[in-house]
């Protein structure tokens, strides 16, 4: 279980990792806005995988703990945190060197529902496989 539960949130964490960085780029390329000293490729594979693994072990305690209606009570746990965790970027203050800082939200706040999505995406694959 635990195991299952790791490689689920391994996978969630590079598949959120990829969109983070594709949208990184589009993000620059579309706004020439640059904020590599602050949200790198590193920093975007590091956060991702990070949560990912933190999604796993949740949903390993409501498991255990919930029996049936851990999924239920883990989604909307995901998204309310998803939603609550919109305040970082937007209360972050930036260094006085970075050109354009009111785009910075723009280009943080879709990534923080990256491993949330990830994790729903793929959840399907592993909720199937222990039926």
């Amino acid at each position: 279980m635990v195991r299952k539960e790791f490689i689920h949130g391994i996978i969630a964490g590079v598949l959120a990792s990829i969109a983070g960085i594709i949208y990184d780029h589009i993000y620059f390329f579309a706004n020439e806005a640059d904020f590599s000293k602050i949200v790198n490729t590193y920093n975007i594979i590091g956060l991702n995988i990070s949560a990912g693994l933190v999604l796993a072990f949740v949903h390993a305690f409501f498991v255990k703990w919930m029996k049936k209606s851990a999924e239920f009570f883990f989604n909307l746990t995901i998204s309310v945190f998803s939603f609550a965790l919109i305040i970082i970027p937007i209360s972050i203050t930036l260094p006085l060197n970075i050109e354009f800082p009111e785009l910075f939200p723009g280009l943080t706040i879709p990534m923080l529902f990256f491993p949330a999505m990830a994790w729903f995406t793929i959840n399907p694959i592993f909720s199937n496989s222990e039926k």
